[in-house]
C-alpha cells in the first residue's frame, strides 16, 4: 500500500503524521509512505527576476524542508520508512498529479478546519483534493 502524507508547517500535519504512526497496525504490511509538500506558487511572476533565481529556489527549498520536517520528525521517532519530496504549484492539483503518477492508495492530510463560510469564500485544500481524486482521503483534525 502506498500512502501520501501531505505536509505543511502546521500542527495539523503533525497530528496527521502521529495518527498514521499510531494506526500502522491497520495494515497487513508496512505501507510505503511518501511525504509531500506542495509550495504554493510565488504570487508575483517578477519575483525571480528581482531577487534572482537562486535566491528564490533557496527560499522555496528552505520553506518546503521545514514543512516536510513537521511530518518526518514524527515518522522518524516511530522509525517509519518514508520518502519525502516537495514540488511547487497549486496544492490540490499537484497532490492529484502525484497521487496518479505514484499510484497512491490513500492520502492522509491534516485539516485546518476553517469552517463552512471560509470554505465558500476561500476554498479548502482538503475539499479540493477530495473533489479532484478518486483515491480515499483520510482527514485528521
Amino acid at each position: 500500500m502506498k500512502i501520501l502524507l501531505a505536509a505543511d508547517t502546521s500542527e495539523y500535519t503533525r497530528r496527521a503524521a502521529r495518527h498514521l504512526v499510531t494506526h500502522l497496525s491497520w495494515f497487513a504490511e508496512p505501507p510505503q509512505v511518501l511525504v509531500l509538500h506542495v509550495h504554493p506558487p510565488i504570487p508575483y511572476p517578477g519575483a525571480a527576476a528581482r531577487v534572482g533565481k537562486a535566491a528564490l529556489e533557496g527560499f522555496l527549498a528552505e520553506e518546503s524542508e521545514a514543512a516536510l520536517a513537521t511530518a518526518t520528525k514524527e515518522l522518524d521517532k516511530a522509525k517509519v520508512a518514508y520518502t519525502a519530496r516537495w514540488v511547487s504549484g497549486n496544492v490540490a492539483e499537484q497532490i492529484a498529479v502525484v497521487v496518479k503518477k505514484e499510484k497512491v492508495d490513500l492520502v492522509v492530510m491534516g485539516s485546518h478546519g476553517e469552517g463552512a463560510l471560509a470554505n465558500l469564500v476561500l476554498g479548502s485544500v482538503a475539499t479540493k483534493v477530495i473533489a479532484s481524486i478518486k483515491t480515499p482521503v483520510l482527514i485528521v483534525r
